[in-house]
Formats: C-alpha cells, structure tokens, sequence
C-alpha cells in the first residue's frame, strides 16, 4: 500500500491525495483553490491517468462543498466518482445554477456504507451531520490489511459534529496505520475554532442596530445562513434566502434553514434569473413563489443573503429608495474574497450606496484536542497533514507527524 500527495500543500481547497495497492488506485480531494494561488491549475489541471490520456485510476473521493467540487467535471469520464450523498444532491443543483455540465458518474455514498474497488476496501463513517454531512473515510488494504484513515473535513460548530457518531467511528475503525488529516486544522494551536457563540454574540451586536443586513457568504455555506438565521430570530428580523440558497437548504432536509420547513424564512428570486427557461423555473423557482419576500421586505425588518451576481436587484433597491438602516456583512473567507474582482467591485458600489460594511467570519473547525482524541485511539504509526498551513506548536504535540514533499512516496 502507498500514499503520495500529487498537489495542493500550500492550497486550501486543492489537497489531491493518491492511495494505492497492488490493485486499485484512487484519489481523495481533488478540489478548486479556494483563494491561496496557483489559480490556472486549479482550472484546468493536467494530472495524467486522471483528467487526460488513458485512465489508470479506479476512482475518486470528493469530501468539499459544491463550489469547489465542479473541478471533478475535468475527470475522465469513466472513472468513477464518489461523494457523499447529501453533497452529491447539491451538486447538481449548484451545477443547474452556475450551468457547469454535469459529470454522470457520481455515485453519492450513505452512512457506513463500504465500497469495494478490487483489493481496496473502503468504508464511510458519518460524523457530521451538518450541510457538510461530513465523512471519516478508512482505506483498507484487503491483500496485507494495512489501513488508511482520511478525517475529512468536518466541524465543531459549537457540537454540530456528533460526539457519538465520531466515537463509533473510531471504534469501528480502531487502528491505523496512517491517519490523513487536514493541516489547517493545527493552523493556529490553541485557538478555538468551534467560536459559534462568539459569532452569534458578534452578529448580535452588530445586527440589533439596523432594519436591513445583507450578508455576502459562500454561495452554498449553510452553517453561516445557519447563525445568520438564529440571530435574525432573537433580534426578531424574518430571513430571506435567494433562489439558490433556498434549493441549496432545502435539499439538505434539515440541516439549515429554508422556507419550506423554517418560521419565518422567506424566497427572493434574483432578477438574473428572469432569464432563465421555462423548465428552469418550474423546478428551481417556483416551488418557492408562496413564501415569496418582497412584500415583507417593504414592512418588516430583515436579514438577507446576497451574491454578486444581485448587482442589478441592489441598483434597483438604491433607486427605488429601499434602503434604511442598512449594512452588509461579508461573511466569506477572506482568502476567496481577495481575489474575486467581480466581489470587489460589488462591494464598492454598496459602500457608495451609503450602506455600513462589515467583515465577520469564523472558521468553526474542530478543537485541537478532538485531533487529538482521534490520534490516542487509532494509534497511528504516522499523522500526515493534506497542507502547510499548521503551526510549529501543534507539529510538536502531535508523535510522528510527518510532512510529505509534493510526490513523495510512503510505502505502508
């Protein structure tokens, strides 16, 4: 058995891990760059066997959100794609949305279920039952029984990762011969990352001053819509989702608000969308028309999501003398944020609308010491951090952590 990572250690976002047996090879990650360079590769990257010429992989493991999954369109079409369900529903519809062709070889992989390529075993462990629906993936080869645990990337938003369902997991699993982790975890020790009460408060404040707040996130990121939501409940504003968000929520089932199942929560359909066919509408559009906003922006106070794509909805907004008591809230990753010159240039002309801007964003990763529980149980003979981005500090509390060069082969 063999690891290797092919790109993306200084790349959020970009991490591509191979796994290898005398039988199968497969890859993990193979996500865009979410805002740390290399941008041209991110778009088109030329990995041979798995984009171009003859494929020598048996398959793919993607663990991210939709906005940085569309990459797997430049996967040869015959190899094998698996993500998680959940992921995989709102991938489509962000696929339908941002008119990315759709690669139909996307298998979408269920609690604990075990996936058999060759000699390769493969099982998924839910531990997350957020939008992320995050899984803990172990690689077991079935010729020696060596094991490799990939911990994904999922959250402690304030216990939004299931204490129990990570227990079981790790039990199940019980030993590894190497635990994968992502390295952006142990980016700042001793910070803690599962800050939703902090966010909460800071909104809070924030919120209580105003009658409008638009809030510029990650397109499809429900764990802010999520707190963005709460707030709006206790400063007593209605929510209002776009087009996308609304589909985006409410094909999660439950794991956001949307206005389907959710008091007080409201559509609004981007004038872009005015565009858009008749069978677009019929499924995306007008499911929603019934808890339609725009009468209730004109009375009530309100929180709204905005993309940049709304820019003719905000001029009209500005014209028709909409605004009163309004800021904007970019709650995105500021390393996404920089470089989008479209965002930029949104952003200014709110702030020439006389609207208060603001930056608010947290992480809400897992504790260091959730990493550390995973490492005392399974016992690993190695920890590998996926990228750079991790302290000195942590590095020294974590036995045999060893960083691997771009191709750097690990043989097990």
């Amino acid at each position: 058995m063999e690891l290797k990572i092919i790109r993306g250690m200084n790349n959020i976002g970009r991490e591509l891990l191979e796994i290898r047996t005398t039988e199968a090879r497969v890859v993990v990650g193979f996500g865009e760059d979410v805002g740390t360079g290399e941008i041209s590769e991110s778009v088109n990257p030329m990995i041979e066997g798995l984009t171009c010429g003859t494929p020598s992989y048996n398959g793919i493991f993607i663990l991210r959100n939709p906005e940085n999954s569309n990459i797997v369109n430049y996967a040869i079409k015959k190899i094998p794609i698996f993500m998680p369900k959940k992921l995989k529903n709102s991938f489509e519809i962000y696929c339908d949305f941002k008119k990315i062709e759709k690669n139909n070889n996307i298998i979408g992989i269920t609690e604990d279920t075990i996936q058999k390529i060759r000699n390769l075993e493969i099982t998924s462990y839910v531990i997350d039952y957020s939008n992320f629906n995050t899984h803990i993936l172990c690689f077991k080869d079935c010729s020696s029984g060596k094991k490799v645990v990939v911990s994904g990337d999922f959250r402690n938003y304030d216990g939004k990762y299931e204490k129990r369902k990570l227990d079981e997991a790790i039990s199940l699993i019980n030993s590894a011969d190497y635990l994968v982790i992502e390295g952006k975890f142990l980016g700042k020790y001793g910070l803690d990352y599962s800050s939703g009460k902090i966010l909460f408060d800071k909104l809070k404040n924030i919120m209580k001053f105003y009658k409008q707040v638009f809030v510029i996130q990650s397109e499809t990121d429900m764990i802010t819509a999520s707190n963005m939501y709460n707030v709006a409940m206790k400063t007593k504003m209605i929510f209002i989702e776009n087009t996308l968000l609304c589909n985006y929520s409410t094909a999660l089932n439950g794991s956001g608000p949307n206005p389907i199942t959710t008091k007080k929560v409201y559509s609004y359909s981007p004038l872009v969308l005015n565009n858009e066919d008749f069978e677009f509408k019929r499924k995306y559009v007008n499911p929603f028309y019934i808890n339609n906003a725009n009468q209730k922006m004109k009375k009530e106070k309100y929180v709204m999501n905005i993309t940049k794509d709304m820019f003719q909805d905000m001029q009209i907004f500005n014209k028709e003398k909409t605004f009163y008591d309004a800021c904007v809230i970019l709650a995105q990753w500021k390393g996404s944020a920089v470089q989008d010159k479209e965002l930029e240039e949104f952003i200014n002309v709110l702030k020439k609308f006389g609207i208060d801007y603001y930056e608010l964003y947290s992480h809400g990763q897992i504790n260091f010491d959730v990493i550390q529980k995973i490492i005392s149980k399974l016992k690993p003979n190695a920890v590998i951090p996926l990228d750079f981005s991790f302290s000195k500090d942590a590095e020294n509390l974590i036995d045999n952590f060893k960083v691997l060069s771009k191709d750097e082969i690990i043989k097990i």
